[in-house]
């Protein structure tokens, strides 16, 4: 298969800049990898807000919307960079697609830790 073909897993612009550059097949599988471990960090997050609902004053920090959100939003760019073909989605905007995803579902917990009590 050469860089050219619609169905190569090669990345044709990234090879051609940085050898080192992971395929998209590659992209695709930390874009899976990251939604399993979202559900960790929901797990987390879960965890943290009842901790701060049973400690404290009863209440859970101010951002815990914002976490959510974050949460969400990570599962959704995270399923657009499994599922969009290559003729949608360009190979650089896949791994920023897929940093993007692992940076809000890691945000998620942290934003749920914020307590100014």
């Amino acid at each position: 298969m050469t860089a050219s073909d619609p169905n190569s897993t090669a990345a044709p612009a990234a090879a051609a800049t940085d050898p080192f550059a992971p395929s998209t097949a590659a992209v695709r599988v930390f874009a899976g990898i990251g939604l399993l471990l979202l559900a960790f960090a929901y797990g987390a997050f879960l965890i943290i807000v009842l901790n701060q609902a049973y400690s404290g004053d009863g209440a859970s920090g101010p951002l815990v919307g914002a976490a959510l959100w974050s949460m969400g939003l990570s599962a959704v760019v995270g399923l657009l960079a499994l599922c969009l073909p290559s003729a949608v989605v360009s190979h650089a905007a896949r791994r920023g697609a897929v940093g993007l995803q692992y940076a809000l579902a890691f945000a998620g917990p942290a934003l749920a830790a914020i307590d100014f009590a």
